[in-house]
């Protein structure tokens, strides 16, 4: 579903006998017209506003500044919730909750009154009582993911239903639930959604099973994540998108060049939050993220971290030794080539203005990093840019990027699927072959082979290695973090670039201006220094403050947040 125009017949319904505060619990925005549920475009309208809850660009602005590979440059609030420094009162966490049972009320509506359109086949008002289906598992996955347990409605509520103030649902149980619906109902959905055609954001049913190995995944059900894989990774439509050009594939996916919803040979992305610029003041769509990448009279919004650097093995397959880097330029020498195509890496074609090099002529090559804010150029408080995801045509302006936002790609599924065959114990190298080196080959990274792991090393590592450089920036890294149970990552210091590779020659800044964190006799650029993470407690979000005051049944709060 291109998503140009939103044809949604939405009419709000106040209950004379409810107050601001039940709305805010539950927002209760239904279809209420008495001609509706007629025909089919009544029903896709209405389906139509589920997606929003996938909040497209802004899903990023949560996710990865709460982890620490790329996070917002300057402090925010979802970076304070990343560092655990946060209170029940936040608003953020308050937000997250409203928006997920938002979309909820929403489905439990469609789902409770589609059968209306009796004039519509059977096979019609299935497929989209089943993209329903999805979302209102999407969102409850979010929810258990962020809060463990949580209240588990599928009933339209009113101001005399009793689960406006029902208590929460053991996640297991929420789980179960969400689950059994998709399986029960996926096959209604078309096997795929064409690329670059009018359908594409529609869910499909590779959609629907790729999301049900992510919610497997992540709750620890090994086998069934193995077999929803398996059957998404039958459907023939979905490949890895590569044109034969290991060198700009990887980034391609992620710019105006390979984006699904205007690309037909890209088969890969199964899911994408789809924007569109050119309709016009009143109906575009867009987002800002290739400037807040690289915007060109101030600082970068988002920042690479060296724990992300440190990350990318040798091109040859070995773990990189930061100490075999002599100058700024060494560290992306000799690496895996996702590194170059994620991290922007001298030598580079950019159009982020003039860069840190004082002797650098050519703005439209970058050469070296900005570390002080002149706004002649963009300036880095890392030492390092993101390259992935930016489109470097719209950098010179404010709020025109239309690239699609990825969901769910194909991609993912492989590395579920490799995932999970380890944690059972049965992974092979044919698993490997068919997941996790159909990544590699697509950048021409040397095979992960089983009896030549990286020294110092063991298969879980390098598989979640893997995951972490192949979904890059692409939302998941903290919800990874939190589900492998590795939260001291989140307490760490943020840092940049070690100041041993800096040549203070090429720079106007001073480097004794800077602050530096020194690890074990060595300095790195300091973002931020300070963070926390409790094991005991910081799995877990709080509830909000202000859902407790309005339903006392959610009470007790998670665990070391009371």
């Amino acid at each position: 579903m291109k998503r140009y125009i939103f044809p949604i017949l939405l009419v709000c319904v106040f209950l004379a006998s409810c107050n601001d505060s039940f709305l805010d619990l539950y927002p209760q925005d239904t279809i209420t017209d008495e001609n509706f549920w007629q025909n089919e475009s009544h029903v896709k309208s209405a389906a139509n506003v589920f997606s929003a809850v996938l909040v497209g660009k802004d899903y990023l602005n949560m996710t990865e500044i709460m982890a620490e590979s790329c996070p917002w440059a300057v402090p925010t609030a979802y970076r304070t919730i990343g560092g655990g420094n946060y209170s029940t009162d936040i608003s953020q966490i308050n937000s997250i909750w409203k928006k997920l049972y938002y979309c909820i009320g929403e489905t439990n509506y469609f789902l409770n009154n589609y059968k209306r359109a009796v004039t519509l086949s059977d096979s019609i008002r299935e497929r989209y009582a089943a993209e329903a289906y999805f979302y209102r598992a999407y969102s409850y996955w979010m929810l258990t993911t962020y809060f463990g347990d949580v209240p588990y409605i599928t009933d339209e509520l009113n101001v005399n239903s009793a689960d406006v103030y029902r208590g929460r649902d053991p996640r297991d149980t929420v789980i179960a639930n969400i689950t059994r619906d998709l399986e029960a109902h996926y096959k209604y959905l078309p096997e795929y959604i064409l690329a670059g055609g009018d359908e594409f954001g529609r869910i499909s049913q590779e959609a629907a099973l790729a999301l049900l190995s992510r919610i497997y995944l992540y709750n620890g059900m090994w086998e069934k994540c193995v077999d929803a894989a398996q059957r998404a990774m039958a459907i023939p439509y979905y490949k890895l998108y590569s044109t034969g050009h290991p060198d700009v594939d990887y980034v391609n996916l992620f710019n105006y060049t390979g984006r699904a919803s205007r690309n037909s040979d890209d088969h890969e992305v199964i899911l994408a939050y789809v924007y569109n610029y050119d309709l016009g003041a009143d109906a575009r769509t867009s987002h800002n993220l290739s400037r807040e990448a690289w915007v060109p009279n101030d600082y970068a919004r988002w920042v690479p971290t060296e724990s992300m650097i440190e990350c990318y093995l040798t091109k040859d397959g070995k773990i990189w030794d930061p100490s075999t880097a002599a100058t700024y330029e060494d560290v992306f020498k000799d690496r895996d080539p996702r590194m170059c195509q994620s991290i922007l890496a001298p030598g580079t074609a950019w159009t982020g203005g003039k860069d840190g090099n004082v002797d650098n002529a050519n703005n439209g090559i970058f050469t070296y990093p900005k570390l002080s804010n002149d706004k002649k150029g963009c300036m880095t408080y890392s030492g390092y840019y993101l390259r992935k995801y930016v489109e470097p045509s719209t950098v010179q302006y404010v709020g025109h990027d239309d690239n699609d936002i990825v969901i769910i790609r194909y991609a993912e599924v492989l590395l579920n699927y490799a995932e999970a065959k380890e944690r059972l114990g049965t992974l092979t190298q044919n698993d490997l072959d068919i997941t996790i080196n159909k990544l590699r080959d697509r950048v021409g990274m040397v095979h992960m082979t089983l009896d030549n792991l990286p020294v110092g090393s063991d298969i879980r590592t390098e598989i979640r290695r893997e995951r972490r450089v192949e979904m890059f920036f692409e939302g998941q890294r903290y919800f990874d973090i939190i589900r492998w149970k590795e939260g001291n990552l989140l307490g760490n210091d943020l840092l940049g670039v070690k100041r041993e590779w800096l040549d203070q020659s090429k720079l106007s800044t001073d480097l004794d201006d800077l602050s530096w964190d020194n690890v074990n006799g060595e300095d790195y650029l300091l973002i931020e220094s300070g963070r926390t993470f409790d094991s005991d407690k910081n799995y877990l979000l709080s509830l909000p403050f202000a859902q407790m005051q309005l339903n006392p049944k959610l009470k007790p709060n998670n665990p070391g947040w009371d």
